[in-house]
């Protein structure tokens, strides 16, 4: 009875012992499938904000035939895309027909500071550009969750001449800083983020950064006899 009595401890304490390894690995996929998934989400979004970027400013007055945009200036006329309108530290507005629909979008990103729904977070909008000016005439932003869990609050920089060459101090708008706006040629977007997901070993949340560098392809209308001026 004491000899089954002993053999029925030790295999408790294997078994206890083995759905302690059980749980740990457990545990550690939930932190890891996190941290894949918070890599994967920022990943997709910094492709995503590139692809907007090098659409930004297209089309252009150079695109169209005389007398076909009616607006004046032209640049409120919602066939138009003016290129980069707003850079600051936590928000980027940009004009271009983003997703080939012949289409001109205005495209809004901004940093949410809140602490609701998974923010802090970076929010886009994208909405059908309107007749009217590029910074104040648009209809009201419609902003969507992109990325969440972000840290960093310095997340666009923009540069004249590439990353190496000099950079702007922000914020700069298309209505109070048209030649500085139309001497971007590059924006820099980093996102520091962290993990809902604790580390059940070390009891941190995993945290990452990503960078993104988007050089422009198409012109700015913000100013003329700018280097990138579309006039």
């Amino acid at each position: 009875m004491i000899e089954l009595m002993i053999a029925m401890v030790i295999l408790m304490i294997v078994v206890g012992g083995i759905f302690g390894v059980i749980d740990v690995v457990n545990q550690r996929s939930r932190t890891e499938q996190a941290k894949l998934d918070m890599f994967q989400e920022a990943r997709e979004f910094m492709d995503q904000m590139s692809r907007d970027l090098h659409q930004a400013g297209y089309p252009s007055p150079r695109h169209y035939l005389e007398g076909v945009l009616t607006q004046d200036p032209v640049v409120n006329d919602e066939q138009n895309a003016v290129g980069i309108v707003k850079v600051d530290d936590g928000d980027l507005w940009f004009e271009g027909d983003v997703d080939g629909t012949g289409v001109v979008s205005v495209v809004r990103y901004h940093l949410d500071t809140s602490t609701d729904n998974g923010c802090p977070c970076l929010r886009r909008s994208q909405l059908p550009k309107i007749d009217g000016a590029p910074v104040d005439g648009q209809t009201p932003e419609v902003y969507q969750i992109q990325v969440q869990g972000v840290q960093n609050t310095d997340i666009f920089a923009a540069y004249t001449r590439g990353t190496t060459g000099t950079p702007i101090t922000l914020p700069v708008d298309f209505s109070a800083n048209g030649a500085t706006i139309a001497s971007v040629d590059t924006v820099k977007a980093t996102l520091s983020l962290r993990s809902p997901v604790a580390d059940p070993r070390t009891k941190e949340h995993p945290r990452t950064t990503l960078v993104m560098t988007a050089k422009l392809n198409n012109c700015s209308q913000a100013a003329d006899t700018q280097a990138m001026s579309c006039r």
